[in-house]
C-alpha cells in the first residue's frame, strides 16, 4: 500500500473511532447525569474535596457536572465519564495546597490499567505549582493525565501553573517506557482528541504524549511557559504513534512544537501537522531523536514519518533563555527520515538580532528530507537562511524546492555542507534589498543538483565547490535522457540527448546526442549526429555525423574518431579518419583519409587539390650569411645552406611566395626534439601511459588506466622550458620553390621561351637548362634593374 493510501486509511479508521467516542458519550450522559454541588456539604467549600469527587463518580458510567466556581480536589476518573464545567472562565479545579507533589489535577482512576471513554470538557485545571512542589517524576505532576485511555476526549480545558505538563496523554503505569529504541509501551493511550484547549505556565511542556498512538490535538493554545529548561508548547514523545496536530498555536516557549525521543526510548514516529503558528518560540518546529545524532551514535530506528503543512515561524528568539540560552531557530531536523515539509513561512523580527546563526537547520543524519514551498524573510543578520549542515553525521537524501528568501542570511541564502552528493536545490527567488548578500546558494562539493535560481541583491548567485558564479548556473548530476524518446544512460555521468532508436551511453562520462540507434561504449566516448548503429567502443572514442560507423576497440584504441562516414571503422588510436563503404558491415577499408596524431602522418586515398593558384613546390633553407634573400632570386646551394646563384652555379630554385607546398618549416618545435636514426628516420620506443581517475572534486584517486603507445624517442638535449620561433618566423630561413611555376627575376633580354642562368640570382638567357620562361609577367623596370617572368624549373 502506497504511503497516501495508508494515511488515507488511517485517517477513516480514526474517524470512525471518534463517532464512536461520540455515540458512547452519549449513552453515558443519558444513563447518569450527577451535579458535584449535591456531595459537597456547606462549609467544605475551600477544603480538599478529593473525597466528595470519588463520591460522585464511583465506579463511572456516570456525567458529573460542575458549576460556576472553583473546586479544590484532585480527580480520579473512572471508566466510562464524563467531566463537565460551565466553562473555562467560569469552573476551575485546582490542585489543593496540601496535595502531594506527585498528584494529577485531574487523572484516571486505575493507572495501571487505564480507562476507556473518558470525556473532559468547559473547565479550567490550576495545579497550584505555588505551593512550593517540584516534579515528582515520571508521569506525575501534571495537571491532566490520561494513563492508558482509549477513546478520550479533552474540549475546552485551560491547564495553567502545572508542575510538569498542562496536558499529558500516555500509557499505563506511573513511570514513563525507556526500554530502548525500538522497543514499544504496553497499554498506551488511543483514539484521544484535545481540542480548543489552553496551557500556560508549565514546567515542561503545554501538550505532551508518550507511548500513545492514534492522538489529535486540534485548535490549541500553548503559550508563556515557565522560564526553565525544555518547555515546549507541543511535544510529541517517546514512543508516540500516528498522531494528527492540526490548527494549533504557541508562543513564548521553547520549542513551539517538538517531535522528539529520549535516546533510551523510541522516536515519535508518523506524526502529521496540518497548520500551526509559532510565536515567539526559540525553537518553534524542532525534530530530534537524542543520543542518535553524532557520527559515533547509532542511527534512529523509530524516527520516521513527519509531515507538516501550513506551518508559520513568527520571529523566534531566545529572549528568555530557555535551554542555557540556546540560539533560535525556525525549524531544525535532526535524526529523522522521511520528513516532508511544505508551506513554511518564517518571519523575523528586523529589530532583533538573530545572533549569526541559521534559520533553518537540517542536520545530524536526517535522511529522506523535502521542504517545499519555504519563505524566510527579514531575519537581522542571521547567517544562513537555510544551512543543510555537512560532515561526518550529515543527513542525506535532501530536497530543497521553491525556496523564497528575502533579506535572510547575509553569508548564504541556502548552504550545503561538505560531503553531500545527494541533495537537490531547485526553484531559488532570493533577494538582499541592501545588496549586501555574499551567496545566493552555495554547496561546499560539486554534487550538489542546483537548478531554476533568481537572484537579486546578492555578490554571487551561485557557489559550487569553491568556485562562485555571479550568475546563475545549473548543476545536474546524475545520468540524463534529455528531449528523447528512448534510450538508455546506464552510469551517473551518461547522458543521452535528443535521440531516438534506443541509443546507449553505457560507460562513465559518455554522450549521444543527435542521433538514432547509436552507442558510446568506451569511458569518456562521444556520438553526436549520427546512425546506423554506430558505436564508439574505445575510451575517449567518437563519431560525428556517420552512420554504421565503429570507433575504437573495446578496452583500447584510445582517442580513435571516426567523422562524416559510412560504414568505416577506425582500429586506430589517436587518429582521424573518414570514408565511404556503400554496403555490408563498417570496415577499416572503407577509410579514404587518415590524420594521425602520435606521428602527425596524413594519409589520403583520393587527390590534394590547393584552393590557391599556387604552384610550384618548396622547402625551407637557411641562407649562408644569416640574411633574408630576396623573392624571385635564382639560387643555389653552398654545403647545406644557400645563396644568391651566380654565373656558372647549378640552380637549386628561387625564393618563392606562391608553394602550394612547403617542407621544412619544423613550425612546432625544435627540429631536434626526437632522436633519429643514420638515415634521419624518427626513433619510436612503445611506452606505457598511465591516466588516474580523478573524484568528483578534481582530486586524484589511487586508480588508474594504461595503455600502450607508441611515441617518438624523445632527445635528452631537448628543454621544453626553452622558447621556440618556427623557421617561418626566422629571416635566415627562406622558401625555395624547387619544381613547378615560379616567378623569377630577369633581365631586360629575356623573352618567352627562353632559358635562363643566374646572374647576381637573375635570369639571364642562355641555350637550355632547368629553368625556362612561360611567359613575361612584369616588363622590365630600368630602376628596379629587372622584370618579372612565369618559369618552370624542373
Amino acid at each position: 500500500m502506497k504511503n497516501d493510501e495508508w494515511e488515507t486509511c488511517e485517517a477513516k479508521e480514526e474517524d470512525k473511532a471518534f463517532e464512536h467516542l461520540t455515540k458512547t458519550l452519549q449513552q453515558i450522559e443519558d444513563a447518569r447525569v450527577v451535579y458535584i454541588d449535591d456531595f459537597i456539604p456547606e462549609g467544605e467549600e475551600e477544603s480538599d474535596q478529593t473525597k466528595y469527587f470519588e463520591e460522585a463518580l464511583g465506579d463511572g458510567n456516570v456525567k458529573l457536572i460542575l458549576g460556576p466556581k472553583r473546586y479544590y480536589a484532585t480527580v480520579k476518573l473512572p471508566s466510562r465519564t464524563v467531566l463537565e464545567g460551565q466553562g473555562m472562565e467560569l469552573t476551575t479545579i485546582q490542585t489543593p495546597n496540601h496535595a502531594p507533589s506527585y498528584e494529577w489535577t485531574v487523572s484516571v482512576k486505575d493507572k495501571d490499567n487505564g480507562a476507556e471513554y473518558i470525556a473532559v470538557r468547559h473547565l479550567s485545571l490550576d495545579g497550584n505549582r505555588r505551593r512550593g512542589v517540584e516534579p515528582a517524576g515520571g508521569s506525575r505532576s501534571s495537571c491532566l493525565t490520561f494513563h492508558g485511555v482509549k477513546y478520550g476526549w479533552v474540549k475546552d480545558v485551560f491547564a495553567y501553573n502545572s508542575t510538569l505538563h498542562g496536558f499529558d496523554v500516555t500509557s499505563t503505569g506511573l513511570d514513563y517506557h525507556y526500554g530502548g529504541d525500538g522497543t514499544v509501551d504496553s497499554g498506551p493511550s488511543q483514539y484521544v482528541w484535545i481540542d480548543g484547549c489552553k496551557a500556560t505556565d508549565w514546567i515542561d511542556d503545554g501538550f505532551t504524549t508518550h507511548h500513545s498512538e492514534y492522538i489529535t490535538i486540534s485548535n490549541c493554545y500553548a503559550y508563556e511557559p515557565n522560564s526553565r529548561g525544555n518547555a515546549n508548547g507541543i511535544e510529541i514523545d517517546d514512543g508516540s504513534r500516528h498522531v494528527l496536530l492540526s490548527n494549533n498555536y504557541s508562543m513564548g516557549c521553547y520549542g513551539g512544537i517538538e517531535i522528539k525521543a529520549h535516546a533510551n526510548s523510541s522516536a515519535a514516529n508518523n506524526v502529521h501537522i496540518l497548520g500551526h503558528i509559532s510565536r515567539e518560540d526559540t525553537r518553534s518546529y524542532n525534530f530530534r531523536h537524542i543520543g542518535h545524532h553524532t557520527g559515533d551514535d547509532p542511527d534512529s530506528k523509530t524516527a520516521y514519518h513527519i509531515t507538516a503543512t501550513n506551518l508559520v515561524a513568527l520571529h523566534p528568539n531566545k529572549k528568555r533563555g530557555f535551554q542555557n540560552n540556546t540560539d533560535p531557530r525556525a525549524l531544525v531536523i535532526s535524526a529523522y527520515t522521511n520528513v516532508s515539509i511544505t508551506n513554511f513561512t518564517a518571519i523575523g523580527d528586523l529589530s532583533y538580532d538573530f545572533g549569526s546563526t541559521p534559520v533553518i537547520a537540517i542536520q545530524y543524519k536526517a535522511k529522506n528530507v523535502s521542504l517545499n514551498g519555504i519563505n524566510v524573510s527579514r531575519f537581522h543578520n542571521a547567517s544562513d537562511a537555510i544551512i543543510v549542515f555537512g560532515g561526518g553525521n550529515r543527513g542525506d537524501h535532501i530536497s530543497l524546492s521553491n525556496i523564497h528568501i528575502y533579506d535572510a542570511g547575509k553569508n548564504n541564502g541556502i548552504y550545503v555542507g561538505s560531503g553531500h552528493s545527494n541533495v537537490s536545490i531547485s526553484n531559488v527567488n532570493a533577494i538582499n534589498s541592501k545588496g549586501e548578500g555574499e551567496n545566493a546558494v552555495e554547496a561546499a562539493t560539486n554534487s550538489v543538483n542546483i537548478s531554476g535560481v533568481s537572484v537579486t541583491g546578492y555578490k554571487y548567485a551561485v557557489r559550487s565547490g569553491g568556485v562562485a558564479y555571479k550568475e546563475p548556473i545549473t548543476v545536474i548530476k546524475g545520468g540524463a535522457r534529455i528531449a528523447s524518446s528512448t534510450g538508455a544512460p546506464s552510469t551517473e555521468q551518461s547522458i543521452i540527448l535528443a535521440s531516438t532508436s534506443s541509443p546507449t551511453a553505457s560507460a562513465s562520462k559518455t554522450m549521444v546526442a543527435a542521433s538514432s540507434n547509436s552507442h558510446a561504449v568506451g569511458e569518456g566516448a562521444i556520438v553526436l549526429g549520427s546512425a546506423g548503429n554506430s558505436r564508439a567502443q574505445g575510451p575517449r572514442s567518437g563519431i560525428l555525423s556517420s552512420s554504421g560507423a565503429v570507433a575504437g576497440q573495446s578496452g583500447g584504441a584510445f582517442s580513435s574518431m571516426v567523422l562524416a562516414s559510412n560504414l568505416v571503422a577506425n582500429p586506430n588510436g589517436y587518429s582521424v579518419v573518414g570514408g565511404y563503404g556503400a554496403s555490408g558491415n563498417p570496415s577499416s577499408a572503407n577509410i579514404k583519409w587518415e590524420l594521425n596524431s602520435r606521428t602527425g602522418t596524413v594519409r589520403a586515398a583520393g587527390t590534394l587539390s590547393s584552393a590557391q593558384t599556387f604552384t610550384d613546390y618548396a622547402e625551407y633553407f637557411e641562407s649562408i650569411d644569416g640574411n633574408p634573400i630576396a623573392t624571385g632570386l635564382l639560387v643555389t646551394l653552398e654545403g647545406d645552406k644557400i645563396r644568391v646563384a651566380e654565373e656558372g652555379d647549378d640552380i637549386l630554385g628561387a625564393i618563392s611566395e606562391t608553394a602550394g607546398v612547403v617542407l621544412g618549416e619544423s613550425a612546432l618545435y625544435w627540429q631536434g626534439r626526437y632522436l633519429t636514426n643514420e638515415f634521419g628516420g624518427i626513433v619510436y620506443e612503445t611506452q606505457t601511459i598511465r591516466t588516474y581517475d580523478v573524484d568528483e572534486d578534481g582530486n586524484p584517486l589511487p586508480t588508474y588506466t594504461e595503455e600502450a603507445v607508441e611515441l617518438p624517442l624523445e632527445n635528452p638535449q631537448y628543454d621544453p622550458s626553452l622558447p621556440y620561433t618556427p623557421r617561418s618566423k626566422r629571416k635566415e630561413w627562406n622558401i625555395v620553390g624547387l619544381t613547378g611555376q615560379i616567378h623569377v627575376r630577369v633581365s631586360d633580354s629575356v623573352q618567352p621561351g627562353d632559358y635562363v642562368k643566374a646572374n647576381g640570382g637573375i635570369g639571364v638567357p642562355r641555350e637550355n637548362g632547368p629553368v625556362k620562361v612561360m611567359r613575361l609577367t612584369k616588363a622590365y623596370d630600368e630602376d628596379k634593374g629587372y622584370g618579372v617572368a612565369l618559369c618552370f624549373i624542373k
